[in-house]
């Protein structure tokens, strides 16, 4: 019997989280090296924490505004879209070479270490829509489903937070208005992970049925 061939999401969503992530940092990687030379020296640890300077300090236009803004976004996306590196303690700014701008390093680092992530999302997609074919494959584990779970309550957790708590919006390393849609998006991929276990939970239940019924 052919198998219907289906995208390998396991691997394209990781691949296509770091060429994205890479395309968006990519004007920064000189300024990043540029930091990292201080803080390699023997007096690194006297450093001081720097302050992003993209010469747009004095802004008097809307195009200069914008160009700003974009900058910005550039910087804050790549770690936005692996927001569950939050859950290894890489949002600590002890974590962070002296004299690097932090937000600038979690945008190189955090994209790498997601990758992980990603891979679980991709499996648990792939594992959900092969459910629909009642194939078993890839079989989600119950440690995806436990990081999964962790990840979709955190996220959850957010949102609500940020709903009920406007104070709690501002308790945050990142623009709450976009910690929000990156929580939405880890609560999806979270999610179907878990909705994948559970479908090939229901699908074994299934065939043991069958087969019972087939011996009868």
């Amino acid at each position: 019997m052919n198998e219907r061939r289906t995208t390998p999401f396991r691997w394209t969503l990781p691949v296509a989280e770091l060429l994205l992530c890479a395309a968006l940092v990519e004007p920064f990687a000189g300024f990043l090296i540029f930091q990292m030379r201080p803080a390699a020296r023997a007096d690194s640890t006297k450093a001081e924490r720097p302050v992003l300077d993209l010469d747009l300090q004095r802004v008097q236009t809307p195009e200069e505004k914008r160009a700003e803004r974009l900058s910005m976004l550039r910087i804050w996306i790549p770690a936005l879209l692996n927001l569950p590196c939050v859950f290894l303690g890489l949002a600590r700014k002890e974590l962070v070479p002296n004299g690097v701008f932090s937000e600038l390093w979690r945008s190189f680092t955090w994209p790498i270490v997601g990758v992980i992530f990603w891979w679980i999302a991709g499996r648990g997609l792939e594992a959900l829509l092969a459910a629909r074919r009642r194939v078993l494959s890839p079989v989600i584990t119950w440690i995806e489903v436990f990081i999964s779970s962790l990840i979709c309550t955190f996220c959850l957790l957010l949102l609500f937070g940020f709903l009920l708590d406007p104070d709690m919006r501002t308790g945050v390393i990142y623009p709450w208005y976009l910690v929000v849609p990156a929580s939405g998006l880890w609560v999806l991929l979270g999610a179907t992970t878990v909705a994948a276990r559970i479908s090939q939970w229901r699908i074994r239940r299934q065939l043991i049925v069958e087969s019972k019924i087939a011996l009868v």
